[in-house]
């Protein structure tokens, strides 16, 4: 029998190690002297020890560890699903390398730094409408006719509207519910599903939002990253009638106030 420090030397590790996996359960000494409660270890446990040590340094969580080392299980599907975790790991670390080497050549060349954010987004319930069925298209107009319904039928959610446009250009703009409308032949329904996107904020008028959304697919291509699905735009702030009784924060006067984000849907 050892000590803890003995065993400690023989193990690889420190008396610290040895003390913590005693306090959390996940390897006990052999014997613990119930005068001094001093603890004892037996060269037989080495391999236990040596199994989660080799498993702690893949990084696997401590009770698939625990479970692991105490009956010998079959490593495989741990391991397999360990793996899969590093490859994501190892995908989202070179995202980030490639976005830190954007930034970092656009600012020493002087050029503007694109504030990109990858972020999730959750699904939720939306009434829509196509601009198409107005002779003219006008998004403002088709915005107005879709927040009247909304408004009259007492489901507008406290989040901002957006639109969806493909890849030929064809829009179709929303607005948040709270729960589903029944549709009508020129207001639908839809739940936007769960995303994870690679978005940026525009400030200023729609006019030169083309130059935002150019600057967002060189950020994405740099970065190794492929649309998955129609870019969203959501309107953080914009110019609207009073009657429609909008929040007075998303509303303002001046399109240089116009907020926008772009939200590009990425695998």
């Amino acid at each position: 029998m050892f000590t803890v420090g003995a065993f400690a030397r023989l193990a690889g590790v420190s008396a610290k190690v040895l003390r913590t996996y005693d306090a959390s359960g996940l390897f006990r000494p052999a014997w613990v002297d119930p005068t001094s409660a001093y603890r004892y270890y037996s060269a037989a446990q080495l391999p236990v020890l040596r199994r989660i040590l080799a498993l702690r340094d893949l990084g696997m969580p401590l009770a698939d560890i625990g479970r692991l080392a105490a009956d010998g299980g079959n490593l495989g599907p741990a391991l397999d699903r360990r793996r899969e975790e590093i490859e994501r790991e190892r995908a989202e670390a070179d995202r980030r390398l490639a976005a830190l080497d954007i930034r970092v050549e656009l600012a020493r060349s002087g050029s503007p730094v694109p504030d990109v954010v990858v972020r999730r987004i959750p699904a939720e319930p939306v009434a829509t409408f196509d601009p198409g069925l107005l002779s003219d298209g006008d998004i403002g107009a088709g915005f107005y006719e879709l927040e009247s319904h909304v408004r009259d039928a007492g489901r507008r959610a406290h989040r901002p509207p957006g639109a969806l446009l493909d890849v030929d250009h064809r829009t179709t703009i929303f607005v948040p519910l709270t729960r589903p409308i029944q549709p009508t032949a020129r207001i639908g329904f839809t739940r936007l599903p769960a995303i994870r996107a690679v978005t940026l904020l525009h400030r200023g008028s729609y006019a030169s939002l083309g130059e935002s959304h150019d600057a967002l697919v060189r950020w994405m291509t740099a970065s190794g990253l492929r649309p998955a699905s129609p870019l969203r735009i959501i309107y953080l702030q914009f110019g609207a009638e009073t009657e429609l009784r909008l929040p007075r924060g998303w509303v303002v006067e001046r399109a240089a106030d116009f907020v926008t984000e772009l939200q590009v849907p990425i695998a």
